[in-house]
């Protein structure tokens, strides 16, 4: 019976998801951070994981939340979710997870400072808002995930700027990976509503899929990636490394590649099934992509 209820909330936490986040804010914070040498990683790590606490709570807190507010939807979809399952009540989950939205809050300003607190409640609020209300809202609901992906990145840097190095030491390079990171992700949110399109029909989402069409919806994904590399060209004229280099073109080979079998599908079950493969191959792109950011802020 714990093991059932420590398995339930390490399912509804993604603790992959956790990682990856946590690779976010390192990212941010590896952009300010001068390294003088590779023995001061294991410093800076340390502060890395000190600031990274309330963007971590937040992204937990989000999780749990969007269970909460899916639960309905998950019977249908998704029974084998914790909520669903009754392993987790949707009391004890919506106690949690507004707990964890006070923790991060009370963390930041006691701890950081006060333009991450700042920064830290805009993210509540997108998160919060994003599952109670703009998920259903399509393409608007996509921004606000996409944003959510971005500002990771943004808050590593400030929150380490405002912590340990001083404001003055947080600058505009951080705007090319979160830049980069908000376009991918909405790329695959984008595709993500043709493989859901069935269902989203029927609850009345406002996808662009349910509105334009899947191959009007994968076009537009397909030109949003054809912008990342305009953001590539000026991140390797900020910083060369042929490692970034390698990585972000394998990143956006794969999403291309994904999004036009969706477009050149020949019909909607088709495509449906093509979003579906796509869904996973951008997953892999995106993971390739936080690699790749990674090594740009380390100047490898």
């Amino acid at each position: 019976m714990i093991l059932r209820k420590i398995l339930a909330w390490i399912n509804i936490l993604r603790l992959h998801n956790i990682l990856l986040s946590f690779i976010g804010v390192l990212i941010g914070v590896f952009i300010v951070a001068e390294l003088s040498s590779y023995n001061d990683l294991s410093v800076i790590l340390m502060k890395a994981l000190y600031v990274s606490t309330p963007a971590l709570l937040v992204a937990s807190a989000g999780y749990i939340s969007n269970d909460y507010y899916d639960i309905e939807t998950d019977k249908i979809s998704k029974p084998w979710r914790p909520l669903v399952r009754g392993d987790i009540s949707p009391k004890t989950a919506r106690i949690a997870y507004i707990l964890m939205y006070i923790s991060a809050f009370v963390y930041s300003i006691s701890l950081i400072g006060f333009l991450t607190t700042l920064f830290v409640l805009f993210n509540i609020f997108v998160v919060e808002s994003y599952n109670s209300f703009f998920k259903r809202k399509g393409f608007i609901g996509n921004i606000f995930v996409s944003l959510a992906t971005a500002n990771l990145m943004i808050y590593g840097s400030l929150s380490y700027a405002e912590k340990f190095s001083g404001l003055e030491s947080f600058n505009l390079n951080i705007a090319y990976p979160s830049l980069f990171a908000f376009l991918l992700t909405l790329s695959r949110e984008i595709i993500k509503g043709v493989e859901d399109i069935k269902g989203d029909i029927i609850i009345k989402a406002e996808t662009l899929a349910v509105r334009l069409g899947y191959k009007k919806a994968a076009l537009i994904a397909l030109l949003i990636e054809i912008m990342i590399l305009v953001i590539l060209i000026l991140m390797f004229y900020i910083r060369f490394s042929m490692y970034f280099v390698a990585l972000s073109l394998l990143t956006i080979a794969i999403a291309i590649y994904s999004t036009q079998m969706i477009f050149r599908s020949n019909d909607l079950n088709e495509a449906i099934h093509k979003a579906g493969m796509s869904r996973s191959l951008t997953k892999i792109s995106l993971i390739i992509g936080v690699l790749s950011f990674l090594i740009w802020s380390l100047r490898i």
